[in-house]
């Protein structure tokens, strides 16, 4: 362990203890959208598209409001912007669970989208100025777990909740922890400075933190993992209604296997990000290829699954599919931070979220609509698949990963 670590302030884990969950609390009103799909798409008289839309509002929101809630976090600061997050999530989660209509949900998850926007630049931003680089991808990965953890949490709890105080009680409940949370969390946080203002200072800014936002440097990571996260948001949107037509699951049983989605995404997010700062001494774009191929032929795998394939291949198919394609976040994060250094994080990952959601809000319906017209999940989970195979072909020709400076990363 080199003397730079052990000098390193401590106390940067419980921060990154406090931001996972923050992560996890705000990925329950996020994930209740599509874990509780097969219990209110009935009542509300939905088709399969129309659940896509839900998400395809929550991420219209984050589309339109990413880069001015990055710009906001790098003015206003970690504290305010996650507690602004919270509270209006929070608030329209519950009114969420009052629709009467297709249309009054999707309003309210709309709103529930810009403040769901907030979280992302602002935690990411968090840990850009509390570790450094040799670190970042796994800490980053560590705080994008809380995401599947949140999706997880639901997955489990969700159902037994709905039989015990119905979907609109189980989504208010989402709704009213994350509002008080956001004042948690806003009495807990602490920037480095508050924290110890010698160790904020004893080191020179990094040779990142100088010089304008080049958008250009980073758009090829923002325009390739936008097809990884219209796979990912495919993926947690329609695998219950998946398992349930195709497969002949419950709604219970369908709802819970997502948590085995989710669970693999909770290992991949550490692991792939241990993998790039270790395995592969800090590179980001050779870890991203591996994902995006594995996760290609996976959906490949999921479109040739039947009634007659055994249980324990398609649970872990599942699996790996989280694994891969809920999975990469925490190395993509770690990959515009640094493209666009800890000064300009907000803003850099604001616009890659606006780039990711924009795809994913016309990906994740348009998933459902091939699925409605072909009545074939497999030709859906092929086209996928094909999108993912071309988005890693893109990556490979034109992103290119920042330089090491002396020797060493910044």
């Amino acid at each position: 362990m080199s003397e730079n670590t052990v000098a390193r302030d401590k106390f940067r884990w419980a921060i990154l203890t406090l931001i996972s969950v923050s992560h996890i609390i705000g990925a329950t009103a996020q994930y209740g959208i599509n874990t509780l799909a097969p219990f209110y798409q009935e009542e509300l008289g939905l088709s399969r598209a129309q659940v896509g839309l839900f998400f395809s509002a929550f991420y219209l929101a984050m589309t339109g409001a990413s880069f001015g809630a990055g710009w906001l976090a790098d003015r206003l600061g970690i504290r305010k912007t996650t507690l602004q997050g919270h509270v209006a999530l929070g608030v329209c989660t519950v009114a969420a669970s009052m629709a009467p209509s297709f249309a009054w949900a999707c309003a309210s998850f709309f709103l529930a989208g810009l403040g769901y926007s907030f979280l992302n630049p602002a935690s990411t931003k968090g840990v850009m100025v509390w570790f450094d680089r040799d670190e970042r991808a796994t800490a980053m990965g560590i705080k994008q777990t809380g995401v599947p953890a949140g999706g997880f949490v639901v997955a489990l709890l969700a159902a037994p909740l709905v039989l015990v105080i119905g979907w609109r009680g189980a989504l208010a409940a989402l709704g009213i922890i994350n509002f008080f949370f956001g004042f948690v969390f806003s009495f807990l946080w602490r920037d480095p400075e508050e924290r110890d203002i010698t160790w904020a200072t004893r080191r020179p800014p990094a040779p990142e933190d100088h010089g304008a936002l080049d958008i250009w440097s980073f758009l090829p990571a923002g325009c390739g993992t936008a097809i990884f996260l219209v796979g990912q948001m495919a993926l947690i949107t329609y695998l219950p209604l998946y398992l349930k037509e195709s497969m002949g699951f419950s709604a219970y049983w369908a709802s819970q296997a997502l948590a085995i989605t989710q669970a693999g995404a909770m290992f991949g997010r550490v692991g792939w990000g241990a993998a790039s700062d270790r395995l592969f001494g800090g590179r980001r774009k050779i870890v991203l290829l591996i994902i995006g191929i594995m996760g290609s032929v996976l959906l490949v795998a999921l479109s040739l699954m039947s009634r007659q394939s055994p249980l324990s291949l398609l649970l872990l198919v599942v699996f790996l599919s989280g694994l891969c394609l809920v999975g990469y976040q925490g190395v993509s994060y770690a990959l515009i931070g640094e493209l666009a250094g800890r000064a300009r994080t907000g803003a850099a990952l604001g616009l890659m979220i606006t780039i990711n959601a924009g795809a994913a809000t016309l990906g994740t319906p348009l998933f459902g609509f091939i699925v409605d017209r072909s009545e074939s999940y497999a030709i859906a989970w092929q086209a996928l698949a094909a999108a993912v195979a071309v988005s890693c072909v893109g990556l490979a020709a034109f992103l290119k990963e920042p330089r090491r400076s002396g020797g060493t990363f910044p």
